[in-house]
C-alpha cells in the first residue's frame, strides 16, 4: 500500500543515458504487459525533456534502441484496436490512446534530439544525426496521421504547419533526399529518405476519406507506404493533373486546379502510384480456377479496397458520380444508434408485434396496431415534439440519403456501417439507414453520411423456429410452444424500402449472429403466427444483418 512512496519497478532516475542503459533498463520492463510498458517509455521520454542535464549525443542512440523494440508493439496496438473497435468502444478507445500516447512521446523525444542537433550542427557526430532524427520524427507525425484517420479524424493546421517546417528545414539542409540506412524502428523495410517519409505522411491523409472502415485503412496504407517510394516532390508540375501542396501552408495535398502559384508549392504526379494499384487490383482479382476459398475472399475483398482508393490517388481527375440533388437543410433531429437502441426506441418490449394485419397487398406489417379484421387503418400518429435532449442536425439532404452532423463529444463512436435510425421534428415514423461516410473534423465534431434504408419501421419481437416434440407440444392461443425457441429483437422493412433502387421484398433487420441463410423464424401478432424464412443478404455488418424474408406459412391464433 506504500508503493506509491517508493519508486516503481522499471522505472530508472536516467534509463536514457546509452543505449547500455538504456538496453538494461529495457529488459526490466513488463514482458507481456504492452501498455503498460510503453507507459514506464512515456515516463523516461518525459524526464528527458525535463532534465536541468544538457542531451547528449549518446541520447540519441538511446532512443532510437527504444523506437526499434517497440516497434513491433505499435504494429500490435493497430492491430488489436482495428480487431475490437466494431466490438468493444471501450476496449478499443483505451488500446488507441495507448497507441496515440507512445507516437506523441516519440515525436517529443525525437523533436528534443533534434533541436539539440541543429544547436550543435558543427559537431561532426550531430550533424551526420540530423537526416534520420528528421526522417523519424515525420515518420512518427505519419503514425499519428494512421491513427487519426483510423477513427475518420483530421488534422489541425497547426499539426499540418509542423509538418511542412520539418521538411523545409530538411530541405534548407539539403538532406531531404540523403539516402538512410534502415532505421532500427522500421520493421521489416529498408530506409527511407526524408522526403519518403514526408510524402508517406501526405498520402496517409488523402485516404482518410471517411468511407474506408480501419481495417482496410490498416492493410492499404502499408500498400501506399510502400509503393509511395516511386514518387517525388517536384518545383514545377510534370503534369497538367496530379497533386499540389503548400510547404508553407496548413493544409495537405490537394488536387491541382491550374491556377496554382508560389515558390511555396510542391507538386506531385501519382501516375507510378495508380499504375501500380491497378496492376495489384488485376491480380487480386484473377480468377483462381475454383470455388472460392478463404484466400480468393480475402484478394476480392482487398481488391474492393484498392478500387476505393483508386480514384483518391490518381492523377487525373477521377469521374464525377452521378448524385441526387442535395437541398441545405439546419434543423435538429433525434438520432438512435445501433439495433438494440433502435429496437428500445420504437417500441417497449411487450408492445411489439401488434402491427400485422392482412391489407390488399396480401400479408403486411402496417404501421401502427392492428386493426380488427374489416376494419379500417386507424389514422397516423400525430408528429412528436422532440424531446430537451443533445440533438443532432440534418445539414443536408437527397431522395436517397442525409448528412447528419453533431458537437460535444455526441458522435464519438459513429463508424462507418453503424445502424442509425432519425426522426425529424415534424415526422411521426423515424426513418431507417446505415452510415456511409464519417468525418471527425475535431474530436468532439463529427459529420456523417446516411444512406437511407427505410422511411417506415416497425420493431418487432422474433422466436427461432424449432421442431415440434409430440411430448411436449402444447397450444397456448393457437400456438404449438414447443416450436418456439429463443426470441430476439429485429425491426419489419415494410416495401418498398431503399429510396435508391427501391426493393418490393420484405425485409428484416436482425442481429447477425442470428441470421443463418434459410433459418425458419415465427412472428406471433396479435391474431396470427407466422412463419418466415430468411433469404438473401442486402447487408450485413457485424452487428446487424439486413435480410429478405419469404412467409412460409400463416396460423390463426385461437
Amino acid at each position: 500500500m506504500f508503493r506509491f512512496l517508493t519508486q516503481q519497478a522499471g522505472d530508472s532516475p536516467e534509463p536514457l543515458q546509452t543505449q547500455k542503459t538504456a538496453s538494461a533498463w529495457f529488459r526490466q520492463l513488463p514482458s507481456v504487459d504492452v501498455i503498460g510498458r510503453q507507459q514506464h517509455v512515456m515516463r523516461a521520454f518525459d524526464a528527458l525533456r525535463r532534465s536541468p542535464k544538457p542531451v547528449e549525443f549518446d541520447h540519441v542512440a538511446a532512443v532510437e534502441f527504444l523506437d526499434a523494440k517497440l516497434g513491433a508493439d505499435r504494429g500490435q496496438l493497430i492491430t488489436q484496436y482495428v480487431e475490437t473497435v466494431d466490438g468493444s468502444g471501450a476496449l478499443a478507445d483505451r488500446i488507441w490512446l495507448a497507441a496515440y500516447e507512445i507516437s506523441q512521446g516519440f515525436i517529443v523525444a525525437y523533436r528534443t534530439l533534434l533541436d539539440e542537433a541543429i544547436a550543435q550542427a558543427n559537431d561532426a557526430r550531430w550533424k551526420a544525426a540530423i537526416p534520420r532524427l528528421i526522417a523519424r520524427l515525420i515518420h512518427f507525425y505519419g503514425t499519428d496521421a494512421k491513427l487519426r484517420a483510423l477513427r475518420s479524424e483530421r488534422w489541425i493546421s497547426a499539426k499540418w504547419v509542423e509538418l511542412h517546417q520539418l521538411y523545409v528545414r530538411a530541405g534548407n539542409l539539403g538532406v531531404e533526399r540523403v539516402p538512410l540506412p534502415p532505421s532500427r524502428g522500421a520493421v521489416g523495410e529498408s530506409g527511407r529518405t526524408v522526403e519518403q517519409e514526408y510524402l508517406s505522411v501526405l498520402m496517409t491523409h488523402l485516404l482518410n476519406t471517411g468511407t474506408v472502415a480501419p481495417a482496410e485503412i490498416d492493410w492499404a496504407g502499408a500498400q501506399v507506404r510502400a509503393w509511395s517510394r516511386e514518387l517525388g516532390l517536384d518545383e514545377a508540375p510534370r503534369t497538367a493533373n496530379g497533386f499540389v501542396v503548400d510547404v508553407g501552408g496548413r493544409t495537405g495535398l490537394v488536387r491541382r486546379s491550374g491556377d496554382e502559384r508560389g515558390s511555396t508549392l510542391r507538386y506531385l504526379d501519382t501516375t507510378p502510384l495508380t499504375e501500380r494499384l491497378e496492376g495489384e487490383i488485376a491480380a487480386l482479382r484473377r480468377p483462381g480456377g475454383g470455388a472460392p476459398d478463404p484466400a480468393g475472399m480475402l484478394n476480392l475483398q482487398r481488391a474492393r479496397t484498392l478500387e476505393k482508393l483508386l480514384p483518391v490517388v490518381s492523377a487525373d481527375v477521377p469521374p464525377r458520380v452521378p448524385r441526387d440533388p442535395r437541398i441545405a437543410v439546419n434543423r435538429a433531429v433525434q438520432v438512435r444508434t445501433g439495433l438494440v437502441r433502435i429496437c428500445e426506441e420504437l417500441a417497449p418490449s411487450d408492445t411489439r408485434n401488434r402491427a400485422i394485419e392482412t391489407g390488399a397487398g396480401g400479408e403486411q406489417i402496417a404501421p401502427h396496431a392492428a386493426a380488427t379484421p374489416g376494419a379500417p387503418n386507424p389514422a397516423p400518429t400525430a408528429p412528436m415534439a422532440l424531446p430537451d435532449e443533445p440533438l443532432w442536425r440534418v445539414e443536408n439532404r437527397s431522395g436517397t440519403g442525409l448528412r447528419i452532423a453533431a458537437s460535444g463529444g455526441i458522435g464519438h463512436g459513429l463508424a462507418l456501417g453503424s445502424l442509425v435510425a432519425v426522426r425529424e421534428p415534424d415526422a411521426a415514423d423515424w426513418m431507417l439507414g446505415a452510415i456511409r461516410r464519417v468525418i471527425k473534423a475535431r474530436s468532439d465534431e463529427v459529420e456523417a453520411g446516411v444512406a437511407i434504408i427505410a422511411t417506415r419501421i416497425i420493431a418487432v419481437t422474433l422466436h427461432a423456429k424449432t421442431q415440434a416434440r409430440e411430448d411436449m407440444g402444447f397450444v397456448v392461443d393457437g400456438v404449438d410452444v414447443s416450436t418456439i425457441g429463443e426470441r430476439f429483437d429485429g425491426l419489419y422493412v415494410p416495401p418498398p424500402s431503399r429510396p435508391a433502387k427501391p426493393l418490393a421484398a420484405k425485409t428484416l433487420v436482425i442481429p447477425t449472429s442470428e441470421y443463418i441463410a434459410g433459418r425458419s423464424l415465427v412472428l406471433i401478432t396479435g391474431r396470427t403466427v407466422y412463419t418466415v424464412a430468411l433469404r438473401d443478404l442486402l447487408e450485413q455488418r457485424h452487428d446487424w444483418s439486413w435480410a429478405v424474408i419469404e412467409i412460409v406459412a400463416t396460423a390463426p391464433r385461437g
